[in-house]
């Protein structure tokens, strides 16, 4: 049996082995009032779900989390911190796989792999938020990253197919690591939100 994962800077981690998505059970606690920086996290999720409502392929061997943040700011400011997420997950996905990333706006990650020009999606980044004209009371950043999971076949149609670490280089990379890694280059940017 693993330990129990800590992440310096998140007050309070939720995880599932299977949960239908853990974008929809942190917006629920963000309304019941969970502090910032609450982390909710599923090995497989059965509706994970990405911008308009897509559907995102959730099998064991992915990394599916959201994160609850209340930052002080306008909600204008969310298209920019999108963008900073976007921008910390590749530098991030990069450094640990070894992959060329690049972002896609507005909400995805994508590898380029090895000797190939095509770049295939490996990671999808959702924020919602709640709030007035004025202020926010909270924001969920969620984040499913394609690990070692299988990948669903892409469609002819597809601009990015989808594609995983492991599946790109051939190695197994382990999920905990990874997540422990995306939420401190957040921590280092948003420590404060």
């Amino acid at each position: 049996m693993k330990a129990p994962l800590r992440l310096p800077g998140v007050r309070r981690i939720i995880h599932r082995r299977r949960l239908a998505s853990t974008q929809t059970l942190a917006r629920r606690l963000a309304d019941e009032g969970a502090p910032a920086w609450t982390l909710v996290w599923a090995d497989r999720q059965t509706r994970g779900r990405g911008r308009m409502d897509r559907r995102w392929s959730s099998a064991e061997g992915g990394l599916y989390f959201s994160l609850i943040l209340r930052p002080r700011v306008a909600p204008a400011e969310l298209a920019r911190m999108s963008v900073q997420a976007g921008r910390a997950c590749a530098r991030t996905l990069g450094k640990l796989s070894g992959l060329r990333m690049r972002v896609k706006l507005p909400n995805d990650v994508l590898a380029v792999p090895p000797g190939q020009t095509r770049p295939s999606k490996l990671c999808g980044i959702l924020i919602e938020a709640s709030g007035t004209q004025h202020e926010l009371h909270w924001m969920v950043i969620g984040i499913g990253v394609n690990v070692n999971n299988p990948v669903p076949a892409s469609m002819p149609e597809a601009a990015f197919p989808p594609a995983s670490i492991r599946g790109l280089t051939g190695r197994q990379m382990d999920v905990r690591s990874v997540l422990r890694s995306l939420v401190a280059a957040l921590t280092a940017m948003w420590g404060k939100c």
